[in-house]
């Protein structure tokens, strides 16, 4: 079957071989700006690839590939729009038989079927911005990473329009020299192909009649755009674009393009502050770089290191402009203390145990499992790692930013099992050293119970239907629940046990967990061999061993209230939520012809009753009519119809004349409780609020006792800022971002919150990956019903 495979490749790739581009005759040399905004001589387009497979967000469109005297320049339009897990693909080759055959990131893609291998292969992850350039190495055999990390490449891949930059130097070539572009669209796991390419429209696995989402073997890539690099004049002056410390003794920097040998290794050229400069090398083949040698080692500090060029020529004979802009780059130097808690974790090895590592990036980390940053036992299961970090500065803001992304390894093999990386903000605001303290994990012994816990669980299945024979069941994440199917925990509804009336269709099971569970259980109930809630979250309950033990202990059960199936995140029947707002203590009178009203969460009817839309839906009233108590005494009310299965957690805000207060502040809170509360006769009447005051209503007056969220910072912030919050009891949470329309902007978080500090970065993008403008955004944390909202501002 394999042979009659390769048979089929062949005659594609013989009829691929006529359909090879040839290079464009009218290709002009040009300067790209590299800012997403198309700026390509429409004569240096070398593929209109444009609707070709079945979905948009896949799609490559025109692509163009230019050169001036320094860079090769590449771009080409594809608009991600609202998808995730979207990964682009460059193959350069240099017109020589020698190259990779792999695909150096495991995709399903390979080359032994070209005439010609790539010998540069470049890759962008569209949705955290990582950037990996790999160069096959021929006396190895692999494919070695030049560049990795986020935005590593100057890949700009936040527009419809995708480009970079990539120097002539790194690639070895110059003018009137052949190359070979392609370019395809895959998604991140190993079993995804080129779903789009440029050249290769054959091999690609998306088509306006359908795509192949996975394939088990790889995909031969045939054929290249071919180009030839153009001859350009360099009247221009090189540019320091930036400057580095990351080994002991040396700083690296980096300027736009080659520089001249003989200029460059001249020490005298270059001023580290703090620092003797004693010499200077130019890279061996990356010619735009100039390793520093310094007399003494610099370490962390509460400034940054300025670097300073003079004299410095191109290959063209520009000298460097001694600008104080041009000429200057700056560099932040933090150490950071990783500090890991690992008791309970080792609890469940074997002695004697292995040791700790810390991976990540940036330098001095990698994902390179055991690469010298070890953790040093210090006692009490706990393992320390000292390093120090490098990070870009600008000169003119006097800012020092990065984003870290790390985890610890167990002997060389074990992940952590965390659903994502660590993050952390490398930050010169807050000093010269960080101290990062974690357990293993996040498994703080705070979080698993000291004894059994009994949980007497409840589930009213009126509104299910069951017919004789069907079964109820619980199933869940921490043992004895389980997620099998068919389920092994069965509920009853007989008369026995926690059971109270016989057949009255609430079912009923207790549940014993044991010492050292986890607190936090995330579970659903079972309908026969169907989950509940297919479409919402899972159920939780925290096992709080502090109140509750087992049945005749001396603390008894925990026992939940009764639940309706299939009702995790929405109401089960529909509820009248009044509302009322006090609007005459404001400093402009509100009144008269005012209209106030309130929005919300939308509601689940085909006729809305409740959404965000203005003019709004709900106008309050003031003219003493049910629900409004009195008229004329400046509170405004109103009664909203929330149908069955709307939503729990309802967001809101008061508007006059349809603008919405509290412009500073998030969003009001709500839980609508249909288990008390209905829409016939039996309203949840509000507590009364006060117009422009948001962050003193509801459940945020409860908030210090479950969490505490700090301000942002930095704040204001670009490109991204760091939020710290603290969790003093586990549950189930949320942090998100909101613009002041109160719409949601992207969700940082969801799921089960762990006790103890949290840190997550905003990037300021949007949940499309799209970048945020200017503007004041609010986050919000959510725990259990606990709400807690800051203000951030986005400067660009």
């Amino acid at each position: 079957m394999r042979n009659g495979i390769i048979k089929i490749w062949l005659v594609l790739l013989a009829a691929a071989a006529l359909l090879i581009p040839a290079a464009a005759s009218a290709q002009v040399p040009q300067t790209i700006v590299i800012d997403g905004v198309n700026d390509f001589n429409g004569a240096n387009l070398v593929d209109a690839d444009g609707g070709d497979t079945e979905h948009v967000p896949l799609d490559l469109g025109d692509c163009y590939v230019t050169n001036d005297a320094v860079n090769l320049y590449l771009g080409f339009e594809q608009d991600q729009d609202a998808w995730t897990d979207i990964q682009l693909g460059i193959a350069i080759d240099l017109n020589t038989v020698a190259g990779g055959i792999t695909d150096p990131w495991g995709r399903q893609i390979e080359w032994s079927l070209s005439g010609t291998l790539p010998d540069f292969i470049m890759y962008v992850n569209l949705d955290n911005g990582w950037q990996d350039l790999r160069v096959w190495n021929t006396g190895t055999s692999v494919w070695d990473s030049a560049v990795a990390g986020t935005n590593a490449l100057g890949w700009v891949t936040g527009t419809g329009f995708k480009e970079l930059a990539v120097l002539l130097s790194t690639l070895g070539v110059s003018a009137s020299d052949d190359i070979n572009v392609e370019f395809w669209v895959t998604q991140g796991t190993t079993n995804k192909g080129p779903l789009d390419a440029a050249a290769n429209d054959a091999s690609q696995l998306s088509t306006p009649g359908g795509t192949t989402w996975e394939t088990p073997s790889p995909i031969p890539m045939l054929v290249y755009l071919p180009y030839t690099i153009q001859a350009a004049a360099d009247p221009d002056p090189p540019v320091v674009s930036g400057a580095l410390h990351l080994v002991d003794s040396q700083v690296k920097v980096t300027f736009n393009e080659p520089v001249d040998q003989t200029t460059a290794e001249v020490a005298g050229n270059y001023n580290v502050t703090g620092a003797t400069v004693t010499g200077a090398a130019r890279h061996v083949t990356n010619l735009n770089v100039v390793n520093l040698t310094l007399a003494a080692d610099i370490g962390p500090s509460v400034s940054m290191y300025t670097v300073t060029v003079s004299n410095v020529e191109d290959l063209a004979g520009n000298p460097i402009t001694e600008n104080g802009s041009d000429n200057v780059a700056c560099f932040a130097l933090k150490n950071v203390l990783f500090r890991g808690r690992m008791g309970p974790f080792l609890g469940s090895q074997t002695e004697p145990y292995g040791g700790f590592t810390v991976e990540g990036s940036p330098a001095p980390l990698t994902w390179a499992l055991c690469d010298g940053m070890d953790g040093v036992d210090v006692g009490g299961s706990v393992y320390e790692v000292d390093a120090d970090f490098c990070i870009p500065g600008s000169c003119g803001a006097g800012t020092a930013q990065a984003n870290m992304e790390w985890k610890w390894v167990y002997d060389c093999v074990t992940y952590e099992p965390l659903g994502s990386n660590r993050q952390h903000l490398l930050d010169l605001a807050t000093g010269a050293n960080d101290v990062i303290d974690v357990w293993w994990n996040d498994q703080d012994p705070s979080q698993f119970t000291a004894h059994d816990i009994d949980v007497l669980f409840f589930v009213d299945t009126v509104l299910l239907g069951l017919a004789p024979g069907d079964s109820m069941s619980i199933n869940g994440e921490k043992l004895p629940l389980n997620w099998n199917i068919p389920p092994e925990l069965q509920m009853v509804d007989d008369g026995t046990g926690i059971d109270v009336n016989p057949a009255d269709e609430i079912y009923s099971l207790l549940v014993t967990f044991p010492a050292g569970t986890e607190k936090n259980v995330n579970y659903k109930f079972v309908h026969n061999s169907t989950y509940e809630c297919l479409t919402q979250g899972d159920r939780n309950v925290y096992l709080n061993d502090e109140l509750f033990d087992t049945v005749g202990g001396a603390l008894g059960p925990l026992t939940l209230p009764v639940v309706h199936f299939d009702a995790c995140d929405v109401i089960w029947r529909g509820v009248e939520v009044v509302f009322s707002v006090d609007v005459n203590d404001q400093q402009e009178p509100v009144g008269g012809t005012d209209v106030i009203s309130v929005n919300g969460t939308p509601s689940n009817s085909v006729t809305p009753s409740f959404n965000w839309d203005v003019p709004s839906l709900n106008q309050m009233l003031d003219d003493g009519v049910l629900p409004d108590a009195a008229a004329g005494d400046g509170v405004y009310t109103v009664s909203v119809m929330f149908a069955d299965s709307s939503q729990i957690h309802t967001n809101y805000k008061y508007l006059v004349n349809d603008v919405y207060e509290c412009s500073d502040q998030g969003n009001r809170y709500v839980a609508v409780d249909a288990d008390n509360f209905d829409d016939a006769g039996n309203p949840q009447v509000l507590p009364l609020d006060n117009l422009h005051q948001c962050n003193t209503t509801g459940a945020s007056d409860a908030t210090p006792a479950r969490l505490a969220l700090d301000q942002n910072h930095p704040n204001p912030f670009n490109p991204m800022t760091e939020i710290r919050f603290t969790v003093h009891r586990a549950g189930t949470g949320s942090l998100r971002v909101f613009n002041v329309k109160g719409e949601l902007v992207r969700t940082l978080l969801q799921g089960s919150l762990s006790t103890g500090p949290h840190v997550v970065t905003w990037d300021g993008a949007d949940a499309s990956g799209r970048q945020s403008p200017t503007g004041v955004y609010f986050y919000r944390l959510d725990l259990n019903g606990d709400v807690d909202v800051r203000k951030m501002m986005l400067v660009k």
